[in-house]
């Protein structure tokens, strides 16, 4: 009985994958001709857009303001008390729904870096913790295994407030946004008397985009809900690169872009974007198109300063209704001390006041690995999503990440840090209430000009690094169909919910 329920699941969600678009494969796929694209920004989303572009034959300038490749992704190495140190934006988890991203893997040869995690865990002190790895796998019968493992009751299925629930199992992009948009998650938690334990499940989604309840759309968490665990049988969990990202991941992406003649041109910002008849120029170089792959906070900066660009009353618009998230912090610190705890290499915290995550780096990268064999000690980042407001000074916050750190861990108390590096930033795309409506999507009214990342409006559902890689594939397939080329194909997990 419960293996026909499953493949009627199965069915129903169309086995999982969808097909995003269906390419013609009498078109050719190789450019005939010279086409001059200039890519601005190598996160995730530029890295997609300029090698499917590359790889085609297209001339492309690939332009990033830092040092490395990668944006949200990117490494990079310090100077500490002699040693030379590697360093990354924080963790990153690549979920095995992220279909278009680990294709690209493949066919880099980055793939085979990935490990697996044990267990998707959520800590509440006192020795506490949820894990997910024992659900079954199948959307719905997993929701039913979250009551075994006392997310919810059976109360909650009974009660008359319980209705709101079923949303979460009827995605639909239209519907869902239109209801649901412009309410927060800590609304509807509150009117619909979400259980306590629940409430914290999905706090760590909110968090996981930078978003405190209270400011995250109800809309966006149903879309993550769906994505992430109501759309497919791979799960919460999730592998992790076993380096550091350049060694891993970066490197495999350069090497690919180089072998397509891709102008990488790190240490380059662009300032502004200028509209020439019908191509554009970029820091003095002319192009057919562009793809603007910045993240929000850095692509509001290029169009104050494009004014060829902001006369388009809808572009205008929708890039002045950006916004970006709240504040957050990362700090990563060398110690003499080990956890004694048996858990995965990350895990999320039902935080006291700012610890969102902590991640175990000396049992996850090899060459973390190699620096706590030889020190004895451990590595450790601490995350926090979404700073309060009245916590701003660099030291108090990093006093405080410690002190929760302890709380959960409290084997760690009283040890030395060795290294530490820390960021305090406010780059990252808000995903808040009443935003969805306004947000721009990939293909422009400006002729040729394209935008990709995890932030832009896209007709599939995709989040995060997925998000990012398929909004760059996607902009290179919209260039390919202007010049009658062939698409790359690309999927997706299926567009709605298991009630819609």
């Amino acid at each position: 009985m419960k293996t026909l329920l499953k493949e009627k699941i199965k069915s129903k969600l169309q086995g999982y994958q969808v097909n995003l678009n269906n390419p013609d494969s009498t078109k050719p796929r190789e450019l005939n001709g010279n086409k001059k694209v200039a890519v601005i920004g190598a996160g995730i989303a530029g890295i997609s857009a300029a090698s499917n572009l590359a790889e085609r034959g297209f001339d492309v300038v690939l332009y990033e303001k830092e040092n490395y490749l990668g944006g949200k992704v990117g490494a990079w190495t310090f100077e500490s008390k002699g040693e030379t140190l590697n360093m990354e934006h924080g963790f990153h988890a690549f979920f095995r729904q992220y279909h278009n991203l680990l294709a690209y893997m493949d066919r880099i040869g980055a793939r085979k870096n990935l490990i697996p995690i044990d267990d998707y865990v959520i800590l509440f002190g006192k020795g506490q913790k949820q894990g997910f790895n024992n659900l079954d796998p199948t959307p719905g019968l997993n929701v039913l295994d979250l009551r075994k493992q006392g997310v919810f009751g059976v109360g909650t299925l009974l009660s008359p407030f319980s209705m709101p629930f079923l949303n979460l199992l009827k995605y639909d992009a239209d519907k869902t946004f239109k209801k649901f948009d412009n309410e927060s998650f800590e609304r509807f938690a509150r009117r619909t008397f979400m259980p306590k334990k629940m409430q914290l499940v999905f706090n760590s989604f909110a968090r996981a985009f930078f978003s405190e309840p209270d400011k995250m759309s109800m809309a966006e968490l149903i879309k993550g809900f769906h994505f992430y665990f109501l759309s497919n049988e791979d799960g919460l969990l999730y592998d992790v690169l076993n380096d550091d990202f350049y060694s891993s991941f970066l490197s495999y992406c350069e090497a690919h872009l180089k072998k397509y003649n891709t102008d990488i041109r790190l240490n380059t910002p662009v300032t502004e974007v200028i509209r020439t008849g019908n191509g554009f120029r970029v820091n003095g170089n002319e192009a057919d198109y562009v793809v603007l792959c910045t993240d929000v906070k850095h692509i509001k900066q290029v169009m104050e300063n494009s004014p060829s660009l902001m006369q388009y009353s809808r572009f205008k618009n929708s890039m002045e209704g950006l916004k970006t998230s709240d504040r957050y912090a990362v700090l990563r610190i060398w110690t003499d001390r080990f956890e004694n705890s048996k858990l995965p290499f990350f895990v999320f915290t039902d935080r006291l006041k700012v610890l969102d995550s902590i991640t175990l780096y000396h049992r996850m990268e090899k060459t973390s690995e190699a620096w706590s064999q030889k020190h004895n000690g451990g590595i450790f980042e601490l995350h926090s999503y979404a700073l309060p407001a009245d916590l701003t000074a660099d030291d108090q916050i990093k006093e405080t990440l410690l002190l929760e750190l302890f709380h959960y861990l409290p084997e760690l108390k009283g040890l030395n840090i060795v290294h530490e590096h820390f960021q305090h930033r406010n780059d990252f795309p808000a995903f808040h209430k009443g935003l969805y409506a306004g947000r721009p999507g990939i293909k422009t009214e400006i002729q040729g000009l394209y935008l990709a990342g995890d932030w832009v409006k896209q007709d599939n559902c995709t989040m995060l690094m997925e998000a990012a890689y398929t909004s760059g594939a996607q902009a290179a397939n919209f260039i390919f169909e202007e010049n009658n080329l062939q698409e790359n194909q690309l999927v997706s997990v299926p567009q709605k919910g298991l009630f819609a």
